[in-house]
């Protein structure tokens, strides 16, 4: 919520003279109420942050407080919310809280309490920021990790320094270079990006650095490269790793002293502009296959920002899929919100895509849903008839890198290592607990060295 603009409230009850009264008590505060008989109908407003606070009753005939509360979280949406009952349990305060709202009241309510409670969430929610916590430029996230990676950002975006950004196809590394630029002393010079698999290899020394005139066959004029274009701004050189050797040589003469030269041209010119690259590749491991220099490695490498997939960060996928709605569906209609068993189902799809894939999906269910909510049964059938993502443990994360044996050499070592810690030491009961003959355990425990402690 931004400073720019009186708070805007919204009351949601089925009973209309309850909504009238309480849009008249917070008017005569001079504060912007209003009130909505249908959550049906004032979810998607909610959602789209057309409020600074919601109210809302407890018992609704429509759609009851908690499943109004769950919706509006589902879809991402982080509105303070304050919920009034005259039913009012320890049970659905503990509920309440679990929630997420704000506050919890109880009637009858004293008016100078309520206006007291009103205030103090407004001031409590306020923030002077233009962006919301959890934003970067174009880029929203309710992921811890996410979120510490737009504060790094924050930092380093000021400085000269590369960035290389790493991670798979279509999970933001475009968006983050940009973001990049925005938050930079440079985003009022230009902001360039090279897609480098994306023009064959014969143009892309051209593409980059430009060429003269003549230089080769179909070069009928002068062309400025993307360095020369990039001025004092920023160059965005995307998926890096297709570079070839040739011309990963040319990038480093360019990154050691900021010269370089047109294609079939004799003058020297200089480029100021700051370089942000990006790969979905290991580029440490193609160092070691011989296929990346390692000195431009390390000349790219200065910061590093690894950004996790769609399917490592599940918290984002409600959030993030109604933001897309919002942005697809036709000016003047109301966008439709995903249901809590709606948003359970895309988090069980794995996202090979990642954030694309996702926005893509978006983008379909918004041309084609025409109600208000979209249920799990309106989604592709891809996703409905896809496996759960299943998590895996940064010990398997680990192992999967190692060849069969290695891998396996180091589960027994780990496994029997943890076994005859519980054993205090004793192998006999070891071998016990692992089910294991006591001499086979013995033998492959000194095969891994862990038969320094005597048997007792």
């Amino acid at each position: 919520m931004t400073t720019t603009h009186a708070p805007k409230i919204l009351f949601v009850d089925d009973i209309p003279a309850l909504c009238e009264e309480m849009v008249t008590t917070l008017r005569g505060e001079q504060l912007d109420a209003d009130s909505n008989l249908s959550p049906l109908a004032a979810i998607p407003e909610i959602v789209q942050g057309k409020y600074d606070l919601v109210i809302t009753g407890l018992v609704i005939a429509e759609l009851g407080g908690f499943e109004i509360i769950r919706r509006i979280r589902g879809a991402g949406c982080r509105t303070p919310i304050i919920m009034i009952t005259g039913f009012g349990t320890e049970q659905s305060a503990i509920e309440a809280a679990r929630l997420g709202v704000a506050d919890y009241l109880t009637k009858p309510i004293e008016r100078k309490e309520l206006i007291a409670r009103v205030k103090r969430v407004l001031k409590q929610y306020a923030t002077p920021q233009t962006e919301q916590p959890g934003s970067l430029v174009r880029m929203i996230s309710g992921d811890p990790k996410m979120n510490e990676i737009f504060e790094k950002v924050k930092t380093i975006a000021p400085t000269d320094s590369r960035v290389l950004i790493l991670g798979e196809t279509g999970c933001g590394k475009q968006l983050l270079a940009h973001a990049i630029h925005q938050q930079s002393q440079r985003k009022q010079e230009p902001y360039v990006e090279v897609n480098c698999a994306a023009i064959p290899a014969n143009l892309l020394e051209s593409e980059l650095f430009g060429h003269e005139e003549g230089s080769f066959t179909g070069a009928t004029k002068r062309r400025v490269g993307r360095f020369e274009t990039a001025g004092q701004g920023t160059i965005f050189l995307d998926e890096i790793g297709e570079l070839g050797f040739d011309l990963q040589s040319k990038l480093l003469h360019v990154l050691d002293n900021g010269k370089f030269t047109r294609v079939g041209g004799n003058k020297e010119l200089r480029s100021s502009a700051r370089l942000v690259s990006a790969t979905n590749r290991d580029l440490m491991k193609e160092v070691e296959l011989g296929r990346f220099r390692a000195d431009l490695y390390y000349r790219l490498n200065v910061i590093s920002i690894e950004l996790p997939p769609l399917r490592r960060r599940p918290g984002d996928i409600g959030l993030l899929a109604q933001h897309f709605i919002n942005q697809f569906v036709p000016k003047g209609s109301q966008p439709p919100t995903f249901t809590p068993s709606t948003v359970e189902v895309l988090r069980r799809y794995p996202w090979p895509g990642n954030v694309r894939e996702l926005q893509n999906v978006a983008e379909q269910l918004a041309v084609l849903n025409r109600g208000p909510r979209i249920e799990a049964t309106d989604l592709p059938s891809r996703i409905l008839q896809a496996r759960p993502v299943e998590t895996i443990s940064p010990t398997a994360q680990r192992q999967v890198q190692l060849g069969f044996r290695k891998a396996k050499d180091q589960f027994e070592k780990e496994y029997l290592l943890t076994i005859i810690q519980q054993a205090n030491g004793n192998l006999a009961e070891a071998a016990r607990l692992a089910e294991m003959d006591r001499g086979q355990f013995y033998r492959l425990a000194k095969r891994h060295g862990l038969t320094t402690n005597t048997d007792s």
